[in-house]
């Protein structure tokens, strides 16, 4: 069965007129495999008007082909008409492999293809190889982040989410030249929920933080000074999921399992006890230190330097310090 499907393909998720960075760190990482495999690497973008230089873009990234579905329905994320038109065009054209970033939408779609096609998916991998005869393999981190669980579809198209932050960007090389093709999939079904209004907000993007400061729920009743210690040191601020799950800071910012990966020159991290979910993605960090009051904390083994005392009590301290000079 498996000899009839063939290429790589990569959904290229867009923002308004720009592919999103996760989107091409999974292209990055779809032109080393293809470059093992000599598979060719088709770039999938979906909207309404203006494609031909997104097209243009992800081929100077490294696609060898892009396919474009153009329909007024898909100009904006939906999840029933990205789906369907994604799912006619993998019956049609019949890849093997087809990748998506682990973004919200990316996991959203990724998801219902799989339910609708009947199709394996090995879902928020952080770690990707092919073997000779195609089959990919996949790293999906297991028990919160603590061992590395390999899988592999044994349905074709094979498909997998890519964690964003991971892979890194590849670098732009305008001499590339392939082809931008727009592809028919049929009418695209009007999606039964309507976007009646839409709601914007920047947030920093941490994953890409050289020093970071990390707070955990050992600082809850005190977040707001964990984020004033960031700010004076002139580091990125981040947190850990349980934070985020109570609203005491953005989803966008909490680190592990489910989060963001970061991999900063050094992170300081305070009241975070260090289970293997959270652990999972900082450990590309170069240099850990960590303040938790319990001596027995996981964190402590983690890092390069710890202080086992009160993060109430300790925060307070080094601001007075930093101000003071």
């Amino acid at each position: 069965m498996s000899g009839e499907f063939k290429g790589i393909w990569v959904y290229l998720e867009r923002r308004g007129d720009q592919i999103i960075d996760p989107s091409i760190e999974v292209l990055g990482k779809a032109r080393e495999l293809a470059e093992k495999s000599r598979d060719e690497i088709v770039g999938i973008i979906l909207g309404y008007r203006g494609l031909d230089k997104l097209g243009e873009v992800a081929i100077q990234y490294g696609s060898d082909k892009v396919y474009i579905i153009e329909d007024p329905v898909l100009e904006e994320y939906s999840t029933i008409p990205y789906a369907e038109a994604i799912s006619r065009a993998l019956t049609k054209y019949k890849p093997n492999i087809i990748l998506y970033p682990a973004t919200r939408n990316g996991r959203d779609l990724a998801g219902r293809i799989s339910a609708k096609l009947n199709l394996g998916l090995s879902a928020n991998t952080v770690w990707l190889d092919i073997s000779s005869d195609g089959v990919l393999l996949a790293g999906v981190p297991g028990f919160g982040g603590a061992i590395m669980a390999v899988t592999k579809c044994l349905t074709r198209p094979q498909m997998a989410t890519v964690r964003p932050g991971v892979f890194p960007k590849p670098q732009l090389d305008p001499s590339r030249r392939g082809s931008v093709e727009r592809i028919d999939v049929g009418k695209i079904p009007e999606p039964k929920i309507r976007v009646v209004e839409r709601t914007f907000y920047e947030v920093e993007d941490i994953s890409k933080a050289e020093a970071i400061v990390v707070a955990g729920v050992g600082l809850r009743d005190n977040v707001e000074i964990v984020k004033k210690l960031a700010e004076e040191l002139g580091w990125k601020f981040g947190a850990t999921r349980p934070l985020s799950d109570e609203g005491l800071v953005p989803r966008d910012i909490f680190i592990g399992a489910t989060g963001k990966v970061v991999k900063p020159k050094i992170a300081l991290i305070i009241g975070v006890s260090g289970a293997a979910h959270f652990i999972s993605g900082i450990t590309g960090a170069e240099k850990i230190i960590s303040i938790n009051i319990d001596p027995e904390a996981p964190i402590h083994s983690y890092s390069d330097y710890s202080v086992t005392g009160d993060g109430y009590k300790i925060v307070p301290k080094l601001l007075e310090k930093i101000r003071g000079e």
